[in-house]
C-alpha cells in the first residue's frame, strides 16, 4: 500500500466515526486549522500529512495506528472524562451521558447492551426522590462535594439544569433499543448506598427514605412491564408500535461490571466503568469484538424474561422487590 492509499484509509477511518449529517471537509478543515481546498488534498492524499497533524487527528478522534495498520500490539487505546467536582462535574457527566445517546441514535441500527453491576443509570431519572438521592450520593461520597459534606438529603434535587439533563437522557434513552443482562445483586448496590445514609442519619426524617424506597420499587415495577411488552416506554405511558425494543436477560451465574456495548451497522464502542461514576470507552475492532462475542455467550446461558418467560420474569422481579420489603419492615 503506498502512501497515497495509507493517508485515504486514515480520513475513511475517521470519516466512520463521525455523524452521516457532518460535513467531513469542513470538520477536517476546522480541527487543522486549514483551508477546505487544503482540506481536501488531504483527504485524497495529494498532500501528506504532517505528523503535528496527524497527532492532533488521533488525539482528536481517538484513532490507533497499531489498529488501523494492523501492526502486532496489545495496545488498546480508551478515552474519557474524569468526574471531579473542579474540572469536569456532575452536570459534566450527565451532559456527557446525553452526547453519547444523541451519538448512538444516529447510528445505523443501534443496539445498546449493558451488563450491569447496578441498574442503569437512565432508569432513575424518572423517579424524583430516588433520581435526587442517586445524584447527592453521588455528589456528596463519590465526587466528594465539600458543601453536601454536612448536609442532610431533604429529598429533592434542586439544581434546573441537572434535571432539564435528566429529563432529556430517558427521553433519547427510551428512543434507543436496548438489551440488559441483570442478575438478582442488581439491585443491591442501591440498597446499600440507602442503607449506608440511613445508618448515618443522613436523610432529613424517615418519610424521605420511605419514599426513596417506595420508588426503587416502582422503578422495578416499570422495568418488569416494559419487559413485559418488549418495549421502552415512560412511566405512566403504554407502549406503542413505535417504541424501541427491550430485552431483558436474566443471569444467575455471573456478577456485571456496568459495561455499556454499542453495536451498530458502522460502529461498535464499548465503554467500561471503573471508580464509580466513570467511564472510559474504545472503538478497538479486536477489543470490542471480544467483548462482543463474550456478552452474547452470557446471553446464551441466561434466561430471556422480556415478551417471553413469563413465569420466571414474575419470579425474578418479585425476588428483587422482596429485597426492598425486607428493609422496609425495619423502618416501619
Amino acid at each position: 500500500m503506498d502512501n497515497n492509499q495509507t493517508q485515504q484509509l486514515f480520513f475513511n477511518h475517521i470519516k466512520s466515526k463521525l455523524p452521516v449529517h457532518f460535513s467531513f471537509v469542513d470538520e477536517m478543515a476546522d480541527v487543522l486549522k486549514i483551508s477546505n481546498d487544503s482540506a481536501y488534498r488531504r483527504i485524497r492524499g495529494e498532500t501528506p500529512l504532517g505528523l503535528d497533524e496527524l497527532q492532533v487527528l488521533c488525539n482528536k478522534y481517538h484513532v490507533s495506528l497499531d489498529q488501523l495498520f494492523n501492526l502486532q500490539s496489545n495496545t488498546v487505546i480508551f478515552s474519557g472524562n474524569k468526574v471531579d467536582r473542579h474540572s469536569f462535574g456532575f452536570n459534566n457527566w450527565l451532559q456527557d451521558i446525553l452526547k453519547n445517546l444523541k451519538l448512538f441514535k444516529m447510528l445505523h441500527n443501534p443496539q445498546i447492551y449493558y451488563f450491569l453491576k447496578d441498574i442503569p443509570v437512565f432508569h432513575f431519572m424518572q423517579f424524583p426522590e430516588l433520581s435526587a438521592f442517586k445524584f447527592f450520593f453521588w455528589k456528596r461520597t463519590i465526587m466528594g462535594h465539600p458543601e453536601l459534606a454536612r448536609q442532610r438529603f431533604a429529598g429533592e434535587e434542586t439544581d434546573a439544569e441537572t434535571l432539564e439533563l435528566a429529563k432529556k437522557i430517558i427521553e433519547f434513552y427510551t428512543q434507543i433499543p436496548s438489551t440488559e443482562i441483570w442478575n438478582e445483586e442488581s439491585v443491591h448496590v442501591t440498597i446499600r448506598q440507602i442503607e449506608f445514609y440511613r445508618q448515618a442519619d443522613v436523610f432529613a426524617d424517615k418519610e424521605i427514605l420511605l419514599k426513596v424506597y417506595l420508588q426503587l420499587e416502582e422503578l422495578l415495577n416499570h422495568i418488569e412491564h416494559q419487559a413485559e411488552f418488549g418495549k421502552k416506554f415512560l412511566k405512566d405511558q403504554q407502549p406503542g408500535p413505535g417504541n424501541a425494543p427491550y430485552d431483558i436477560y436474566m443471569n444467575e451465574w455471573l456478577l456485571g461490571d456496568n459495561t455499556v456495548f454499542v453495536r451498530s451497522d458502522e460502529r461498535q464502542i464499548n465503554a467500561l466503568n471503573y471508580n464509580g461514576l466513570n467511564f472510559i470507552s474504545t472503538e478497538d475492532k479486536s477489543f470490542c469484538d471480544h467483548v462482543y462475542n463474550n456478552l452474547q455467550n452470557i446471553i446464551s446461558r441466561s434466561t430471556h424474561i422480556s415478551l417471553v418467560g413469563e413465569k420466571e420474569r414474575s419470579m425474578f422481579f418479585n425476588t428483587l422487590r422482596g429485597k426492598i420489603r425486607d428493609r422496609l419492615k425495619g423502618i416501619n
